[in-house]
C-alpha cells in the first residue's frame, strides 16, 4: 500500500510536469489553474477512482464513487462465497466418495435445490462484478465531463419563463395548444 501511494504521487507529479513548460513561477501557477484538462481528470480517475473528482474540485462525489464501487464489490464477493459454499456442498454429495460428506445442508436442501442456489448466486455474483466495472467506468466518464464543464458559468443571472401559447398547424388547419419556454440572461 505504501508503494502504491508513492507511485500515485509520482505519477501525479509526472502528469503535472507534462503540462508545464520552462516559464516563470507566476505563469506556472496560472497555467496550472487555467488549463483544466479533461484528459488528466480521466487519467487520474482511471488510476485511482475519485482522484479525477478531487482534481475537478467536486469533493462531494468521492464518497459516492467509493460507495458505488465498494458496495458492488462487497456484495459480489459475498455472492461468490455463497456460490462456492453451495457448489462445494453439491460436489461433496455427488462425488461418490464416502470421505466427503455434506453435513451442513443434508436434510435442509435437496440436490436440485443446491443446483438452483448455485445458479442463483453465480448470476448475482456476475451481475455485481459487472456493476462494479460499470461504476468504475462511470467514475472516469464523470471526471472527464466535469473537467470539460469546469469553466462553465452557472451564475444566478439566468431566468426562465413558461407561458401557454396557441400554435397554428397548417396541415390540419387548426389551432393547437402549446407551451412557450423563454430563457433569458439577466444583465
Amino acid at each position: 500500500m505504501k508503494y502504491l501511494s508513492i507511485y500515485l504521487f509520482g505519477f501525479t507529479l509526472f502528469l503535472s510536469s507534462m503540462q508545464l513548460k520552462a516559464q516563470s513561477d507566476t505563469t506556472i501557477v496560472d497555467s496550472m489553474f487555467l488549463n483544466h484538462s479533461p484528459k488528466k481528470a480521466a487519467m487520474l480517475s482511471a488510476i485511482l477512482p475519485g482522484a479525477g473528482q478531487i482534481y475537478n474540485k467536486k469533493y462531494w462525489k468521492v464518497p459516492l464513487v467509493y460507495g458505488a464501487i465498494g458496495a458492488s464489490l462487497y456484495f459480489a464477493f459475498d455472492q461468490r462465497d455463497r456460490f462456492r459454499e453451495f457448489k462445494s456442498a453439491y460436489v461433496s454429495r455427488v462425488d461418490n466418495d464416502s470421505t466427503t460428506i455434506d453435513s451442513k445442508y443434508t436434510g435442509v436442501y435437496s440436490d436440485q435445490n443446491l443446483l438452483t442456489l448455485i445458479e442463483y448466486h453465480r448470476k448475482n455474483r456476475d451481475l455485481l462484478f459487472v456493476l462494479a466495472g460499470f461504476s468504475y467506468i462511470l467514475n472516469i466518464v464523470d471526471a472527464a465531463v466535469d473537467a470539460h464543464l469546469f469553466y462553465f458559468d452557472v451564475s444566478e443571472d439566468l431566468s426562465a419563463s413558461i407561458r401557454p401559447r396557441v400554435n397554428y398547424d397548417p396541415f390540419s388547419r387548426a389551432y393547437m395548444p402549446g407551451v412557450q419556454i423563454n430563457l433569458r440572461l439577466k444583465k
